[in-house]
């Protein structure tokens, strides 16, 4: 590596890679491209900067990585965040856009994990008064559970004791919060970070790193398109169709009912399929060997706030489908090279591209080379600073 110089991706706090391959791969290409080596690794190294991706819920790596900024506070920590910090019924996590319930959980699981792990910041008395003021919910809720269990006895029918059924059912609150806490804790090791998403930075303007500093905030994280690929590989051996992958929520279901409705209503049910939802977990069976010309990207709800850069980037150059949305945010450039679904004449738009290459081609080259262009120059800037805080390390 020339002038041994490079980026340590520091990993070992995400155990299994498979969540964050595209990240890495996202990472190396970028830096590399740019003349800086990214290495992969299992240990920090004080000589690097060393770049962590957002998983701070593993005891021991949390306690790894404060003992080696206090070893070494000259190194460099950059973390990647990649999840949005959400207050709702004042309470405050990742990804809170559920009802009053699941903030009556976060705030139990707040003050319950605060007081078991001393890697996470210590209990105060506004966690408890606001936990208080959601007891009341909370009492609600054990009952509930309860009498569900002691009804299920009476019938003779097997069910698991109220307090499994209820962490079971809030698995993915404890967790995120779990990542929540890890984060705001780690953060103070950090010197600076790098977002996934333009509005990501919006909650974590305020945060200082270990000097005591704000936290300098280095940009976003762009993919870029490989045009050749794509244009050579968008809906070849697909069938015209639309699928949608990921969690298919209510407000999805919607979608793909309207969808599926107007195709009847058009006529054109018979020579445009309908609408599919393709689970993640089921998307390597054999089951699924025809996929999609297209793919739906609505938000998971009416009031989602922000688009999903990496699952439309992924829908070109992975699933070699042409991404459609049913919302603009106008938060990333990627959200141009999209299809908008306005009315019955998208439809019937859809239906033309797919028939006529000539037009797939003049409706997306112009939006990736744009798009590319773009980005291009935001990374150009990303990596200069990034080069700028590896030359004070080294």
């Amino acid at each position: 590596m020339a002038n041994n110089k490079y980026l340590n991706l520091y990993a070992s706090n995400h155990g299994k890679l498979d969540g964050i391959e595209d990240y890495i791969s996202l990472i190396t290409k970028l830096m590399s491209d740019r003349g800086l080596p990214v290495k992969v690794s299992s240990t920090l190294d004080p000589s690097a900067i060393n770049l962590i991706i957002d998983e701070f819920t593993n005891y021991v790596e949390n306690h790894r990585i404060a003992a080696f900024k206090e070893a070494n506070p000259d190194s460099r920590i950059v973390i990647v965040l990649t999840e949005f910090i959400v207050r709702k019924w004042g309470v405050e996590s990742f990804n809170h856009f559920g009802d009053v319930f699941d903030a009556a959980a976060i705030a139990l699981f707040d003050v319950y994990l605060r007081v078991i792990r001393d890697d996470f910041d210590r209990v105060n008395s506004g966690q408890l008064l606001r936990l208080l003021c959601f007891s009341p919910l909370l009492i609600l809720q054990a009952l509930l559970y309860t009498v569900r269990f002691m009804l299920g006895h009476l019938v003779g029918r097997s069910t698991s004791n109220p307090i499994a059924r209820y962490l079971r059912a809030h698995h993915r609150i404890i967790y995120f919060h779990m990542r929540y806490l890890g984060l705001k804790t780690c953060l103070r090791y950090a010197n600076a970070v790098v977002t996934s998403h333009e509005k990501i930075i919006d909650e974590f303007s305020s945060n200082t790193g270990f000097d005591g500093k704000p936290l300098q905030y280095l940009g976003v994280l762009y993919p870029e398109i490989d045009e050749g690929d794509v244009l050579s590989g968008l809906m070849v051996g697909k069938k015209l169709f639309i699928e949608i992958t990921g969690s298919v929520t209510r407000y999805r279901q919607k979608w793909i009912q309207r969808l599926n409705h107007r195709l009847v209503s058009l006529g054109l049910h018979n020579v445009f399929g309908y609408c599919v939802e393709f689970p993640f977990s089921l998307l390597k069976s054999s089951k699924y060997k025809e996929r999609g010309a297209y793919s739906l990207h609505p938000p998971q709800n009416r009031s989602w706030p922000y688009c999903s850069p990496t699952r439309i980037f992924r829908a070109l150059s992975v699933d070699h489908n042409l991404p459609i949305l049913t919302h603009h945010f106008h938060q990333n450039p990627i959200e141009d090279v999209c299809f908008v679904l306005e009315s019955d004449k998208s439809i019937v738009h859809l239906y033309e591209m797919y028939s006529d290459p000539v037009l797939l081609r003049q409706f997306i080259e112009p939006r990736i080379k744009t798009y590319n262009r773009i980005v291009t120059i935001r990374n150009n800037d990303l990596a200069k600073k990034m080069l700028g805080m590896m030359n004070k390390v080294m």
